[in-house]
């Protein structure tokens, strides 16, 4: 009733002024107690019925406080009810704003990837170009140069021709004069020329022994090279054949049999991955008598598999993958 009271100020001051009267009238019989002929017996009946009804109007004002409390109560209670439904209603559209933002965002990402990838297709393509352009100019600037040294070799040998007949014609002018000199000038030259062809065959010899040696060892580094390739590739085999093993049984070991297939065909898988082993898309090349919900299941054992095991050797990516699912 006082925490009542407390929230209706006016009717405690209406309380504690009839209160108030009482208690005046109740001293002033105290105080007239010695005239009891002074007072009529009507007017202390009156005074009795007016407490009575303004404590009964004091009630009824209370009860109209308390209906009226409730009232705001419950109107209170409607107005938090329809702002939660309000406040639930704004964060279910901001979930779907949010929502499909992320798609927007995540269909952006995969726009740029695939730009990406298409840029870099054309740019190698473009190096290929390139490289191949260059090849084939250092190609035509090799035999040009070529073809200007054995004619500057050409120019050089009938520059020598001319100017040997030139010194047999004066020698044969000489020659009657300095027969003498002529002939210890070509003893001289026989000599010279034997040291000569000594010489020649003795460069001849070593050219030969020269190349043959090359020979050899172009040989040798050929069988070795072959047989680096040959080690190189059985290793990039073993770790292709254990990279798709790995794949495979990742995938197995996160499928679930659907319920009601008694018949478990073969499936072969068409895997799209990105860095890391991330899925991208999960398609089906031939599934023969395959179910939609047989091929539910593998399609999300594969995207339960992510993020797919790494390859032995990082040259042995493959953004596309292909194998046969046989669950048995």
């Amino acid at each position: 009733m006082l925490a009542e009271l407390l929230r209706h100020p006016r009717a405690l001051l209406l309380s504690l002024a009839l209160h108030v009267v009482v208690i005046g009238i109740m001293f002033i019989n105290f105080h007239f107690a010695d005239r009891p002929n002074l007072i009529k017996a009507g007017q202390v009946e009156q005074t009795v019925k007016a407490e009575v009804v303004e404590q009964q109007q004091l009630e009824a004002m209370q009860q109209q406080k308390q209906r009226e409390a409730e009232k705001l109560r419950e109107a209170e209670r409607k107005k938090k009810e329809q702002e939660a439904k309000k406040l639930a209603d704004k964060k279910k559209k901001e979930a779907e704003k949010k929502r499909k933002a992320e798609e927007k965002k995540k269909a952006e990402l995969k726009r740029k990837k695939e730009a990406e990838d298409k840029r870099k297709v054309e740019a190698k393509r473009k190096a290929d170009e390139k490289r191949k352009a260059d090849e084939k100019r250092k190609a035509e600037e090799k035999r040009r140069t070529e073809e200007k040294r054995k004619a500057e070799e050409k120019r050089k040998a009938e520059e020598q021709r001319i100017a040997e007949e030139k010194r047999k014609a004066e020698e044969k002018r000489k020659a009657e004069e300095a027969r003498i000199a002529e002939e210890k000038r070509k003893a001289e030259e026989e000599r010279k020329a034997e040291e000569a062809r000594i010489a020649e065959e003795k460069r001849k010899a070593e050219e030969q022994r020269r190349l043959a040696a090359e020979e050899q060892k172009r040989k040798e580094a050929e069988l070795k090279a072959k047989l680096q390739a040959e080690e190189t590739q059985r290793r990039l085999s073993s770790l292709q054949e254990a990279y798709k093993l790995a794949i495979l049984q990742k995938v197995r070991r996160n499928w679930i049999r659907p319920p009601g297939s008694e018949k478990i065909p073969e499936c072969w898988v068409r895997v799209i991955q990105g860095p890391g082993g991330i899925i991208l898309d999960v398609t089906f090349s031939t599934c023969k008598g395959s179910t939609q919900t047989y091929r539910a299941s593998i399609e999300s054992a594969v995207y339960k598999a992510e993020p797919l095991p790494k390859p032995g050797d990082p040259s042995l990516f493959a953004r596309e993958l292909n194998f046969n699912f046989k669950p048995e």
